[in-house]
């Protein structure tokens, strides 16, 4: 799995590098959002989008996960879950494939409208001093500056009430795969964005460039998400593994609010929420009667079951003036029983 991924980064360094910036036409998968971005998307961020459509649609992501599958049925988490269970296949083809096409229309255009900003209004930020500094610097520093960000944004979307309750959507499955990354709310991607998307542009790194280390950090998170039983050994000390981000996702309430970080390990080190224990491997999803888990997948299921969960959060906003509680916050405890409540 490890040499994989090194290959993996390896690949992406070199299309980097000599890939056709930008051509959406010599690259199959992305082709076919030509049209849609040249009808729908206004005139000066299409060539954003172009980049967007260019990295996120590359053939390498469908490699991987061809890897991931074969690495689940070798070594799984939860040996009683079949491959193809129905939380495999409702993350696949409903957050997958009927999200993606939202990602790739609505995220992409937005993130390129984030540069755009940026490059307009919030010029005057930038460093210009890492202009002169090797771009492989830039790029690593630029990592470790958004996977701190990431691991803030993290925390404060389990901490406060309104945000969890979007976040609850990706902490709902409980049959782990490789595309319950994907489980995520179309709104959390407005809140996350414009965090991690800061120091990309502070440290003036090309929007092509951020977009394939972008696709390098969502192809290893689909790793850790998936069902596998391992811990990577020393490396766990280094990076996210799948076992300690099962421990996030776990359904036990002494797991609760563990294990934030998105791919370096050490930050939960540093700031005290790393799980101490490298070989456990507990039941994940939340405990939340209103949430509309998947229950089949037959005919129209899928796709309904995608609508409910996309919709979940705003009932439950809406309904609130009933007196409950959002899911896993009771404002009207202490946060000592907010961490008990709280998967």
């Amino acid at each position: 799995m490890l040499l994989g991924l090194l290959g993996l980064t390896a690949a992406l360094y070199w299309l980097t590098s000599s890939a056709p910036g930008g051509d959406a036409t010599g690259w199959g998968l992305a082709s076919p959002f030509g049209y849609l971005i040249d009808t729908y998307v206004p005139q000066g961020l299409r060539p954003l989008a172009t980049k967007a459509a260019t990295v996120f649609l590359s053939p390498l992501l469908y490699l991987l996960i061809a890897a991931v599958f074969v690495a689940e049925k070798a070594i799984p988490a939860d040996r009683t879950q079949p491959v193809f269970s129905v939380g495999m296949i409702q993350d696949f083809l409903g957050w997958f494939v009927l999200g993606g096409v939202l990602r790739v229309a609505l995220v992409g255009v937005f993130v390129s409208g984030l540069y755009w900003f940026c490059e307009r209004y919030l010029a005057g930020l930038r460093i210009e001093a890492v202009t002169l500094w090797p771009t492989a610097l830039v790029a690593v520093l630029a990592v470790m500056a958004g996977d701190l960000l990431n691991w803030f944004h993290h925390f404060v979307r389990h901490k406060i009430g309104v945000l969890w309750l979007f976040h609850t959507i990706h902490h709902s499955q409980k049959q782990m795969n490789m595309f319950t990354d994907l489980r995520v709310h179309l709104v959390e991607y407005v809140v996350t964005k414009p965090i991690t998307i800061f120091p990309l542009f502070v440290l003036g790194l090309d929007l092509q460039l951020a977009f394939w280390l972008t696709l390098i950090l969502e192809s290893y998170t689909r790793i850790y998400h998936g069902n596998l039983r391992t811990n990577y050994g020393p490396l766990r000390y280094l990076l996210v593994t799948p076992q300690s981000h099962r421990i996030h996702h776990s359904a036990e309430p002494r797991h609760a609010d563990k294990n934030f970080a998105v791919l370096f390990s050490f930050w939960d080190r540093l700031f005290g929420t790393q799980w101490p224990v490298y070989d456990e491997y507990p039941e994940t999803g939340v405990d939340d009667a209103r949430f509309p888990h998947e229950q089949s997948v037959g005919g129209l299921r899928i796709l309904t079951n995608y609508l409910r969960q996309l919709l979940y959060p705003f009932i439950v906003i809406v309904s609130r003036d009933d007196g409950r509680p959002a899911p896993g916050h009771d404002t009207s405890t202490s946060s000592e029983t907010h961490r008990e409540t709280c998967p």
